[in-house]
């Protein structure tokens, strides 16, 4: 094949381990990435920190102050707060589940076993979920004095998420369930 060839694990029929391996690093560097996507949020948030401990007139919310190294969005103005918390559950479970999948990658799994990983995949999908709305509520609560447009682009992009999200679920859950009624039938069968 003039200089291409296929890899090994799509040749051969031992190359299921290859393909395992393969497998392994992908959700390895996805899980990395997103832990550290995660993590820089968490200490660089959008909008930025107070530099130095602010009042009222420096752009703290009436009444407040605002220390220095807290978040702008979070204590700046109290209508933005909530969208904050969300913002930062959403980051908190993305780098939590990628750094259970690290840590069972690194320590723990067999990837011979079927449960194992769905249960991965099934973490990293959560996590990359939480990661786009994320971003939606970052656009959200960033762009949010720029008009209706902004606001509606960003409703877009969250609900397409959403149904997304669903659509996968209710596509797990039939595999799932798939799955279950096979082994059921065949245990009906052997009796």
């Amino acid at each position: 094949m003039d200089g291409m060839s296929l890899p090994t694990s799509m040749v051969t029929r031992k190359g299921r381990h290859n393909w395992m391996e393969e497998r392994r690093g992908s959700l390895m560097i996805v899980a990395t990435v997103l832990a550290t996507m995660s993590f820089q949020i968490a200490i660089n948030p959008p909008g930025g920190v107070w530099q130095s401990t602010s009042h009222e007139e420096q752009g703290c919310e009436p009444g407040k102050t605002c220390r220095a190294g807290t978040s702008v969005l979070a204590f700046g103005d109290s209508k933005q707060r909530p969208k904050f918390e969300i913002f930062m559950l959403l980051c908190t479970i993305s780098f939590t589940a990628s750094l259970i999948t690290i840590i069972l990658l690194i320590c723990v799994v067999s990837l011979r076993n079927k449960l194992i990983m769905w249960f991965l995949t099934i973490l990293m999908f959560i996590s990359l979920v939480c990661t786009a709305g994320a971003y939606a509520i970052c656009i959200w609560m960033i762009l949010f004095p720029l008009g209706k447009h902004v606001q509606l682009a960003a409703k877009i992009y969250a609900w397409f998420w959403v149904g997304f999200t669903v659509m996968v679920c209710v596509g797990f859950l039939c595999r799932l369930a798939f799955l279950f009624l096979k082994k059921f039938f065949r245990f009906l069968c052997c009796c």
